[in-house]
């Protein structure tokens, strides 16, 4: 038995050692109050007095030790509950960096695959050669310019209905008749140079229905397919113009995610398109592949004779507010919105903006049975000077 405060031990421990000691676990319970009180109180009081003042001591000390227990829980939940954030915090912050990293993995991995293919089917293929001439009609100066369309090829798409019979060897006829056209027109009002704009929708785009790698290459297979057609066709003019200039977006039916919700924009195979061009024709000097003048894969801004030119696919341009809104992002005057998507020839002013739409080469496919869609493969030629469009001339491709 020790009444005296020990080594190390505070006043608080001491008060609650000898009050427990007398009430609780009785190891004191042989001292007298009176003498306990001494100790606990600092002065000597009666024994009954002392044992009063004892049972409030402990009352006070059960009190103080409950709050401290109420107290110590909610600062460990309280900390528990921090740890926990920090923990999911953190926890996110992997996630999201883990899909970042994979998305750039499959994009190197998808970017790579695509070259790949590209270049074995370069490899295993036999090219046509293409020569240039220069040609004395590329120093006469004329007073327009011819705007050529090139849309909606679907090369690739095999149709063959009551109304329209397509597939590739089709499409190469259509191309080959088209050039002819164009030369005619261009002969007939000595036009100077010429620009073939492509809205988009270059090749029939299997790749919605799978992303194996079998359809890929046959996707990989379209686009290089049209893209030496078109390559054939620019070539094809560049001998009879001074310049001949090629630009384009990119299409819908190009896109590599089916789901059009969660397709990324700049992830369009149509885009390769341009690549091919520039390798196929780059020993051509008076052939342009410009993409100087893209906003986005979407939208496309040139100038023709001083005058601005707006080139979009059409499928997210489909309103009289979207012509508008157009004129606002492309932040210049502009001559007129080129378009394709719809698959039929039509000109007309939207909010003070001439709209150019050109048509397809494919003609009426299933889609456009199904949604009472007439219409027939055609194309159009627009001769431009310095106030604009001149003329038109819609050519049907049959």
């Amino acid at each position: 038995m020790q009444l005296e405060k020990r080594e190390h031990e505070s006043n608080l421990d001491w008060h609650r050692r000898l009050i427990n000691g007398k009430l609780v676990d009785k190891t004191l319970a042989d001292v007298d109050y009176s003498e306990l009180s001494e100790y606990v109180y600092g002065q000597p009081y009666s024994s009954d007095v002392a044992r009063r003042m004892m049972y409030g001591s402990k009352k006070t000390l059960e009190l103080f030790d409950e709050e401290c227990r109420e107290v110590t829980g909610e600062e460990a939940s309280a900390d528990l509950d921090m740890r926990m954030l920090e923990l999911q915090i953190e926890r996110q912050k992997f996630f999201d960096q883990r899909m970042a990293w994979n998305k750039i993995v499959r994009e190197r991995a998808r970017e790579e695959e695509l070259n790949e293919i590209i270049q074995s089917c370069i490899a295993s293929g036999s090219l046509p050669e293409l020569r240039y001439e220069d040609s004395v009609l590329h120093r006469v100066v004329g007073d327009n310019t011819l705007l050529v369309s090139m849309n909606d090829l679907h090369y690739g798409a095999n149709v063959n209905n009551a109304w329209c019979t397509y597939n590739s060897e089709i499409c190469a006829e259509m191309m080959a008749r088209y050039l002819e056209k164009v030369i005619t027109i261009g002969n007939m009002h000595m036009s100077e140079d010429v620009v073939v704009w492509g809205a988009g929708d270059f090749i029939s785009g299997n790749i919605h229905r799978s992303i194996q790698v079998s359809n890929k290459e046959n996707v990989i297979e379209q686009v290089m397919g049209v893209s030496e057609l078109i390559a054939q066709f620019v070539a094809g003019l560049s001998g009879h113009f001074r310049t001949v200039r090629f630009v384009s977006v990119a299409g819908n039916h190009s896109r590599v995610e089916p789901n059009k919700d969660n397709a990324v924009t700049g992830e369009r195979l149509d885009n390769l398109i341009e690549w091919y061009l520039k390798a196929r024709l780059q020993n051509f000097e008076n052939v342009i592949i410009s993409d100087d003048h893209r906003l986005d894969n979407t939208i496309s801004v040139f100038d023709v004779r001083g005058q601005n030119y707006c080139l979009v696919h059409g499928d997210f341009d489909t309103s009289a507010a979207k012509m508008q809104a157009l004129q606002q992002m492309v932040q210049v005057p502009i001559c007129a919105v080129l378009s394709g998507h719809m698959h039929h020839n039509q000109t007309n002013v939207v909010q003070g903006v001439r709209t150019v739409m050109a048509g397809s080469f494919q003609g009426m496919d299933s889609f456009c049975v199904e949604k009472r869609i007439v219409g027939q493969p055609e194309q159009m030629v627009c001769v431009c000077d310095d106030t604009g469009i001149r003329c038109y001339y819609d050519i049907p491709l049959n």
